[in-house]
C-alpha cells in the first residue's frame, strides 16, 4: 500500500471527536511506560491505544511525555542529550479505550475512530520535526499526581504503532507495566522491580545480553531503539541512563561478533552512551574492520548492557528495494526475558 492509500485509509477511520459523559470511578493505581514514540509530522507517526481495565479506576489520567530531537545539532543521531517533557490531565473511565496519533497529524491529535467519549482535549506532543522520546500513562488525580496505591493492581495496558506513512512501513510494542510499583517507577526484576523486558547490566545469569542475527548490511538497516529505566521516569532533572556495546572477541565463554560462516571475528568494543532515549545503527557498534567482514554477507552477534537497565527493540528493514518489492520492515523486543 502506498502512502497517499495509507493516509486515505486512516483518514476514513477519524471521524470528528463527539461529547459525552464520564462517570467518575474507584481509585486503582497503575502506570504503563511506552519505550518508543517516533515522530515527525506529517511523515512518520506514533499512534498510540491506551485501555483503562475494568477493576475500578480514576476518572482522570496523566501523559507524559519526554522527548528530544532524534538528531544533534551535528546531524547526527541525538543519544546523549537530555529530554524535555510534555504533560497533560485527560478524562476516562472504567473499561475505555482511546487511540491518538502522538504526531498531532491525524484528527489533530484528538480521540481516532469515531471514539464518542469528551476526553477534554487531545493528545499530541505539540512538536515539530524529527522527535524521539517514551510516554507515562497514569491514573491520577486532580492536580496531576500519579495515585500510588499498593493494591497490586494492574488497570492500564496499551498498544502502539510506529508507522513511516511516507514509505508505507510500521511496526508496532505493548505498553510495559512494572508489575511491583505503580508510580513512575520501572526497573527490572533483577534490579529489585517488577519488569521483565528489559535488560540489566553486569548480571550474572545473562540477563545483560541477547543473542541476535542480522541481515547483510550492504541490503538491510539494523537498528536498535533503546531507553533506559530506572526510579523515576518522569523526572525533568534526571534522566535515565545506560551504555550499551556488542559481546566482541574478547568477551567470556566465546561470545562475539559472528560472520554467516560461523567464524568469530576479531573486534574492537565499542559502547554508545544512552540518556533518556535514543536509536543506534548496528553499524554504530562496530570497528572498521569487523563491519567490512559482514557487510556483504551478515552474521549474528549479542547485544549487551554494559550499564544502567534498558528496554530495547530492534528494528530491520530496507526501502524501496526492487529485490524485496518496496519497503519491509520488522521489529521486535529484543530485551525479552528469553534467554540469551
Amino acid at each position: 500500500m502506498n502512502a497517499k492509500n495509507i493516509r486515505n485509509t486512516l483518514a476514513a477511520a477519524i471521524p470528528i471527536l463527539l461529547s459525552g459523559p464520564l462517570l467518575p470511578t474507584s481509585a486503582v493505581a497503575d502506570t504503563v511506560l511506552f519505550p518508543v514514540i517516533a515522530v515527525n509530522a506529517p511523515n512518520v507517526t506514533t499512534v498510540v491505544s491506551v485501555t483503562n481495565g475494568l477493576g475500578g479506576s480514576s476518572d482522570r489520567l496523566r501523559y507524559v511525555y519526554k522527548y528530544k530531537n532524534s538528531l544533534n545539532q551535528a546531524g547526527a543521531p541525538n543519544l546523549t542529550g537530555v529530554c524535555n517533557s510534555v504533560d497533560f490531565d485527560r478524562n476516562t473511565r472504567n473499561g475505555d479505550i482511546v487511540s491518538f496519533d502522538a504526531s498531532g497529524t491525524l484528527n489533530n491529535g484528538n480521540a481516532l475512530f469515531g471514539d464518542p467519549t469528551s476526553y477534554d482535549g487531545g493528545f499530541g506532543i505539540g512538536q515539530s520535526g524529527p522527535i524521539r522520546g517514551y510516554l507515562l500513562v497514569s491514573n491520577c488525580c486532580t492536580g496531576g499526581d500519579a495515585i500510588v496505591k499498593d493494591d497490586g493492581e494492574v488497570d492500564l495496558s496499551g498498544e502502539a504503532i510506529i508507522m513511516d506513512i511516507a514509505s508505507g512501513a510500521a511496526w508496532g510494542m505493548k505498553a510495559i507495566n512494572d508489575e511491583s510499583q505503580e508510580g513512575y517507577g520501572f526497573l527490572k526484576v533483577d534490579a529489585g522491580g517488577g519488569v521483565w523486558s528489559a535488560l540489566s547490566a553486569l548480571q550474572s545469569n545473562g540477563s545483560d545480553t541477547r543473542r541476535f542475527s542480522f541481515y547483510p548490511p550492504m541490503q538491510w538497516n539494523t537498528r536498535f531503539f533503546i531507553t533506559p529505566i530506572n526510579s523515576d521516569m518522569a523526572s525533568t532533572n534526571a534522566d535515565p541512563g545506560a551504555h550499551v556495546a556488542l559481546r566482541t572477541n574478547t568477551s567470556p565463554d566465546g561470545e562475539g561478533i559472528y560472520d554467516r560462516q560461523g567464524n568469530q571475528l576479531p573486534s574492537t568494543p565499542i559502547t554508545q552512551e544512552i540518556n533518556c532515549t535514543g536509536a543506534v545503527n548496528l553499524e554504530q557498534l562496530m570497528d572498521a574492520a569487523t563491519w567490512a567482514a559482514v557487510e556483504a554477507g551478515g552474521g549474528w552477534s549479542y547485544f549487551r548492557v554494559v550499564s544502567g537497565n534498558a528496554i530495547v527493540y530492534k528494528l530491520e528493514y530496507v526501502v524501496n528495494s526492487s529485490t524485496y518489492g518496496g519497503t519491509v520492515n520488522n521489529g521486535y523486543l529484543l530485551s525479552t526475558y528469553a534467554r540469551p
